[in-house]
Order: C-alpha cells, then structure tokens, then sequence
C-alpha cells in the first residue's frame, strides 16, 4: 500500500500462486509434513503443508465475509468448500485449515489457494477504489491485529469509543490479507531451509514481514489472535 492515497497500488496476488507453488513443486509427503512441536520453535508447529492450507482457508473465507456483494452480486455464492465447517474460521474444528480429511493432497490444496487468488483479484481490480475505502466492518481486537496495524499507512483505526474494537476498509484489509499469506509463504522457505533444501524466490520484507516478529529476528513470537480486553 502507498502512503500516497491518490497512488492506487494492489498486490499481485497472482505472483504470489506462482511463487507458492516453485516453493513447494517436487516436494516429498515427508519434506511437506516436517514440523517440530518444540515450544521454543513456534514458526515450525505448522508444517508446509499445513502452511498452505491455511493461506487457502485464510483467502478463501475472507473473499466469503468481505467481499461478496462485489464477487456474487446475484447472491450465488459458490462452494469450493463447506462454508459451514470454516466460518468463522476461528471457531473452525479444524484450527484454520481446510478440513485435512477432505483437503490434504498438495495439489487440491493449492486448487483451493488459486480460487481464492482469483477472487481477491477480482475484487481488488473490479471495484473503484471509492467503494472500496467506503467499505468498512469493525472487528473485536485481537493482540495480533494491535500488533500489526502500526505497517498499515491508512484504513484501520482504533475505535473512539470501545479499544477493544478495531475499524478497516475493504482497501486495508485487502492488503493486510496478502501481507498474511506472504507470512507463511516466507515461513515454508524457513521450514525448507530448516531441511537443507533450498528456497525458489526472493522475498521482500515488507508489510508484516518488516516486523521481527515474523523472520526470526526474535526470540519471542508474533503475538496471537487472541482477543483483547
């Protein structure tokens, strides 16, 4: 996002998918399953695999609630998955993943992932930028979203009359989705490095990735998505 407001910019969340799938092309189910449950090496409690399906879930339940006026205007929302079992995601019985039992091979998972890319795409290059600003919901805050709107040059503000509740535009939360999901794609290069093999694409920190929290660079994790207040 451009602190600029009248420079309209939009991640390419196409790039992204390209860049998810050189990093996990060729992968053995065991390089995907890697993890370590150590509690002083949060980042590596999700696998790669785990990893994906959650920037599926993630991208594809925030189209869902944000954005459906924009996507399915006549109310014919599709079902790529069972909305019922992940929304709200985070009272999901599956822990903000697809469920395993029906989505676990790499490919339906990053089937799921480009469907939920083409959506955010289209809405971020469809709607006018106007109605995309005007569109805001309000949230109860978590520690997370605190901590993370300080890389947010605009859209999201504390409210006035309750700290516990936070306000974004559609044009913030739409960035604030891509920044998640190249957390975790950052995160799958941590886990291959982890396993000797070597990472297909350089990333730039920015966004949340310019926060320590989210490379490493610390020896305390980002804080959780859990409620404030």
């Amino acid at each position: 996002m451009n602190s600029d407001p009248d420079v309209v910019v939009w991640p390419d969340y196409q790039e992204f998918y390209r860049w998810l799938r050189q990093e996990t092309a060729g992968l053995s189910d065991a390089q995907l399953d890697f993890d370590s449950q150590d509690p002083a090496q949060e980042w590596m409690w999700w696998s790669i695999r785990r990893q994906v399906s959650h920037i599926a879930c993630c991208v594809l339940v925030f189209a869902y609630r944000r954005c459906p006026t924009f996507l399915w205007p006549d109310g014919n929302i599709p079902t790529p998955i069972r909305w019922e079992d992940h929304v709200p995601m985070a009272a999901s019985k599956f822990d903000r993943r697809l469920d395993p039992a029906l989505y676990w091979e790499l490919e339906t998972l990053l089937e799921k992932t480009k469907v939920a890319v083409d959506w955010v795409t289209q809405a971020s290059t469809t709607v006018p930028i106007e109605t995309i600003r005007a569109t805001q919901s309000v949230h109860g805050a978590t520690h997370f979203w605190r901590h993370v709107i300080q890389v947010i040059p605009r859209g999201v503000w504390i409210d006035e009359q309750d700290a516990n509740r936070i306000h974004y535009t559609l044009e913030a939360s739409l960035w604030m989705i891509y920044w998640e999901v190249m957390v975790h794609l950052y995160t799958i290069q941590r886990l291959k490095q982890a396993q000797g093999l070597p990472t297909k694409v350089t990333i730039s920190l920015v966004g949340y990735l310019s926060l320590p929290e989210y490379t490493g660079e610390t020896a305390h994790p980002a804080p959780p998505q859990i409620r404030v207040g």
